[in-house]
C-alpha cells in the first residue's frame, strides 16, 4: 500500500500487540518524506516502549524504524504503559490520567502549527482516559491523518480499572469516523470495514 492511497484521508491502522502497526506506519512516513511532504508533517509519538514478561519490547516509537527528517515536527510526550507499569487499579488510573494530560499538550502544539499531515503512533494509549472530542479536534484540522493503535485481547486484565473496555469502545467510535481502516494480520496490512471489527 502506498502513502498516496492515504493522502487527504483519515486512516486508522489497528491490530494486536506486535502485529506490525508501527513498522507499517513508519514505512508510510518514509514514503511521504521521499515524496516531498516532510514540511507538512507532524508526528505525535505516544509509544511508551515497555518490556513485557519475555523481555521483549512492545509499544515501540517510530524512531525504532526511521530517522526523523529535519523538515518534520516530531512530538514525543512522556508516557507510560498503565497496564504493565501500574501495580493496582488506582496506580493504573493515575498513570492513564497523567498520560492524557501530557498527550493533550502535544495536541495543542499540532493545533498551533500550520501543518496538515498528522501521524499518531499508539493513539489507543490516549483513549485510556483522554477525551474523544479533543482527538477529533486535531483530526478535523488535519487534511491527512494516519493513526495506529492497539485493538486486541493481549491486555484483557487491567486490574479492574476499566481502561481496557474504555479503550476498545473509543477505538470503535474512532474507527467509525475514519475514511479508511487497516487491520494488521501477520504483519500485513489489510483494508477492512466496520463490520470486521464487530466480529
Amino acid at each position: 500500500m502506498s502513502f498516496l492511497e492515504f493522502l487527504n484521508k483519515k486512516s486508522l491502522i489497528l491490530g494486536e500487540v506486535k502485529s506490525g502497526k508501527t513498522k507499517f506506519t513508519a514505512e508510510l512516513f518514509k514514503e511521504a518524506v521521499k515524496l516531498g511532504y516532510g514540511f507538512k508533517i507532524v508526528i505525535i509519538d505516544l509509544a511508551p516502549k515497555t518490556k513485557i514478561f519475555n523481555k521483549e519490547f512492545i509499544g515501540l516509537p517510530l524512531t525504532e524504524y526511521i530517522d526523523i527528517d529535519s523538515t518534520v515536527v516530531y512530538l514525543k510526550p512522556k508516557v507510560k504503559a498503565p497496564r504493565i507499569e501500574g501495580k493496582n487499579k488506582e496506580d493504573i488510573l493515575k498513570i492513564a490520567e497523567e498520560n492524557a494530560i501530557a498527550i493533550e499538550k502535544a495536541f495543542k502544539k499540532f493545533l498551533e502549527s500550520n501543518r496538515e499531515i498528522l501521524f499518531i503512533n499508539d493513539v489507543s494509549i490516549y483513549l485510556h482516559k483522554g477525551e474523544l472530542n479533543k482527538l477529533f479536534s486535531i483530526l478535523n484540522k488535519a487534511k491527512t491523518a494516519i493513526l495506529n493503535g492497539y485493538y486486541g485481547k493481549f491486555f484483557n486484565n487491567d486490574l479492574g480499572s476499566g481502561i481496557s473496555l474504555r479503550e476498545k469502545c473509543l477505538m470503535m467510535e474512532l474507527a467509525k469516523s475514519m475514511d479508511m481502516l487497516i487491520e494488521m494480520k501477520n504483519f500485513k496490512p489489510l483494508k477492512i470495514n466496520m463490520e470486521a471489527l464487530l466480529v
